[in-house]
């Protein structure tokens, strides 16, 4: 299998552990995996002033949604259990 078959295979392993909108927890759970040394991607994070709506009174833009992080499915547990407490506000 090629590198970027085995890639792609991960990426839609992917699964979902945490969503938000506001810039500062999105700073805090990536530096919380990074610490942990797990990997993560970051889904929407770059589109939340798209459309010139902005994150109107909701913590993202209802456009376009929250910001997802998205880990392997052997990191869920683990990756949930760090980010347990903390909060949107």
């Amino acid at each position: 299998m090629k590198k970027e078959e085995h890639e792609k295979l991960d990426h839609e392993r992917l699964v979902p552990i945490f969503e938000t909108g506001h810039d500062g927890v999105i700073a805090i759970v990536k530096s919380m995996l990074d610490q942990a040394q797990i990997k993560y991607m970051v889904e929407g994070e770059g589109v939340q002033d798209l459309f010139g709506v902005g994150v109107i009174g909701t913590g993202f833009n209802p456009i376009t949604g929250p910001v997802v992080f998205k880990v392997m499915p052997e990191d869920v547990n683990y990756a949930k259990e760090l980010l347990k407490d903390v909060k949107e506000d």
